[in-house]
Parts: C-alpha cells; structure tokens; sequence
C-alpha cells in the first residue's frame, strides 16, 4: 500500500467514526422519557363479608371518573383494606384502625372512604383528622362527625331517620301507631343512636315508648327480650339493627304469633345479605326502611347511575351502593374545585357542597357536616324490597 492509498483509508476510517458518532448524538434524544402519570391513591376501608356495595358503588364513580380524564388529569386507584377478618362477626374497631393507619401512614392516600359501620367510623375519625385526611364514612351516626372538621357524613344522618320513622310510625295515614317498643344491637353506635333518635321524635309527637330492649351481636334466640315485649303489645317495633340477627328476631316474633309491624333503619339495606339470611323471606313482609336512595326514582342523573352500576355487576344498586358513588363523585367534585390537593382548600370546598345531584341530591352540608337530604321509606313485600314514598327534609 502506497502513502496515498494509507491517506485515503484513514480519512475514510474517519469520516465512518465521525457518522457514527453523530448517529449517537441523534439517537439519544429518541429514547422516551419517563412517563409515568402519577395517581390520585384513595384509601377504602370496606367489610369483606357486608355492606360490600359501599365499594361497588365508589369503583362506579371512580370508572366513570377515569374515563373522563382523572382528577386534575390524575386517574383515581383505590387501595383497600378489609375490617372484617371474619365472616361470621361484624367488623372490629381494632381492624379498622389498623386499616387506617396503614392506608395513611404506609399508603399515604388522600383521603379515606368507610368504614361504613358508624362503631368503626367512630374510631378512625380521630385518625383521620389528626392526619388531616378528609374521611368519608358511609356510616349515618350523628356523633361521627364529632372528631373534627375533617369527617363529613353522606348518607342521610340519624336524627332525621328516627323523625321520619316516628312520623311515619304515627301518621294515621300510614301505621297510625301510639305505642312503640324499641330493639338495639348492644355495643353497637348505629342503631343505639338511631333509637335514641326515633324515641325522642315518637315521645315528642306524644306517643308513648312502651318497651327498650337490646340483644347481643350473634345472638340466635331472643326469647326474654320478645316475652317482655309481648306483654306490652306495642302498635310497631322499632328495630334498626343489621343482619344476621334483625332477619332472625322477626322471624322468631312471628312464631309467636305476634303481627306487629317492624321498623328497620338504613342498615337493613344491605339486601343481598339481609333478605338473603332467612329460607323465606316472605316472613318480613310488611316491614318498612329508611334509606337515602331509591331505584325507581326517574332522575337522570340517578338513572346513570344505576345503568353504570349494573354494567359492572349486574345487578340493581341499593343506598350502601348510592353512598358510595356519590362519595367520590363528591370528593373528585372538591379537588377540582379548590383546583389541587391543598388538604384545607379540599376540605373547604366538600363543606360548600351545594345542590349537588348524583345517586342521591344533597342540597348543602350543615354545621356538623351532616348532609341535608331526602329520605326513601321501602317496604319488604313477597319477601322483596319495593319502593314506598319519599321524604323531603
């Protein structure tokens, strides 16, 4: 190889080197950044074993929500935890402040929604609130909200479910009662809270409260609480607790021979597991219930509703459902109005909720952050719920 035939192949060897070192520096920007959208994580504290519509109901909403872009271009995830390890017992507090905790100190969601039992949601408020996370319940217990500005109510609370039921009990159009026995689920804040309130509102409109007794959770036979009952022969019962044992005293009511009509209150709406606890549900006919929604009512926006919520699941939704969806409807409706994720601005903007319409409407939030809201009387009948009437606040 001659001196101009080794010139010639180092340029060329160079100007090879040369491309290729441009093509790198082309390359480089091509390679795709990270993405990765962040997510507005939402804590749900949902019963494994009841009242699991609650999160049927919030994963509607949250679907819906997603497809339409997220929170602030966030999409919504939902991290759940379970506060009840058992099947056969109702939820425990000490579950649910373990859910809690772990949610926000672990997880650190946003916000929570649940525990649906007001038991529970009495001791996760304080939580919560010192966590300045806005909680959610789908509980109704009037002292719920009393940790703090942090906690609001959604479904319909319950002084004016016992006022509604008292009314309802005493109105000569309907039941036409004047005496009344009263049944609660010991250790249990819902319902001892929702007597309370259905007594005062009874005694007030003068009715007279003939007997108030109470029966343990998991209890199967209530034969002393029915005979002391059967002696006073009340014109209705008032017995708001949940299933398994609410199903399982009326039906022991009615070998007994004893007709008098049963009132319940929102926590009967757990249908599936309610109606589901008695081979013939027949024998709760003629029952009636409180609850802060109802299927037949010809909204559209409640109408969207109940068809999103049968296309994931195939079945009509109930009020522990309507609570859920409309809670994080509500929350997302806060975010975007205080327009970011500033905890005070959130919380100041769930507090001036105004005519808000969803599964249910809520025309505005009092100052113990109760919603002020209609109500649904259902009644049981051919062993199913049906529609009743509807109550204005």
């Amino acid at each position: 190889m001659n001196i101009k035939q080794y010139i010639s192949t180092i340029v060329i060897l160079l100007a090879v080197l040369s491309l290729s070192i441009i093509g790198c520096e082309r390359i480089d920007p091509v390679i795709p950044p990270d993405t990765t959208i962040p997510t507005l994580k939402i804590g749900i504290i949902q019963p494994a074993h009841s009242y699991t519509t609650f999160s049927q109901g919030a994963e509607t909403a949250r679907v819906q929500i997603n497809d339409n872009g997220g929170v602030l271009g966030m999409p919504v995830e939902f991290i759940s935890r379970n506060n009840q390890l058992m099947a056969d017992a109702p939820p425990t507090p000490e579950a649910s402040i373990n859910a809690a905790k772990e949610l926000i100190d672990m997880e650190d969601v946003f916000a929570l929604l649940g525990p649906v039992r007001s038991t529970m949601a009495i001791e996760v408020a304080p939580i919560a609130q010192q966590a300045q996370r806005l909680m959610l319940p789908g509980s109704s217990g009037s002292n719920v909200t009393e940790s703090g500005d942090y906690v609001f109510l959604i479904t319909v609370p319950n002084p004016f479910q016992g006022k509604v039921m008292a009314s309802f009990a005493m109105n000569p159009d309907e039941l036409g009662a004047t005496t009344a026995a009263t049944i609660y689920e010991e250790g249990d804040a819902y319902s001892t809270d929702l007597v309370h309130a259905f007594e005062a509102a009874f005694m007030e409109l003068k009715g007279e409260i003939v007997h108030s007794g109470s029966y343990s959770p998991g209890e199967m036979s209530f034969t002393t609480l029915l005979s002391d009952i059967q002696n006073t022969t009340p014109d209705v019962i008032f017995c708001p607790g949940p299933q398994p044992e609410v199903p399982l005293l009326i039906n022991e009511v009615r070998q007994l021979g004893i007709d008098t009509p049963f009132l319940g209150g929102s926590a009967w709406d757990d249908r599936e597991r309610f109606l589901g606890i008695l081979e013939d549900s027949t024998v709760l006919d003629g029952s009636y219930y409180p609850t802060n929604f109802s299927v037949a009512t010809q909204d559209a926006d409640v109408q969207e509703f109940v068809h999103s919520y049968m296309e994931l699941y195939g079945s009509p939704p109930d009020g522990i459902a309507a609570s859920g969806y409309d809670v994080m409807r509500l929350l997302a409706r806060a975010i975007e109005t205080a327009d970011s994720l500033d905890p005070v601005a959130v919380r100041n903007a769930f507090a001036e909720v105004k005519d808000y319409k969803g599964a249910t409407f809520i025309s505005y939030y009092d100052a113990n952050r109760h919603p002020v809201k209609s109500l649904a009387i259902q009644t049981i009948q051919n062993g199913k719920v049906e529609h009743y009437k509807i109550v204005e606040p």
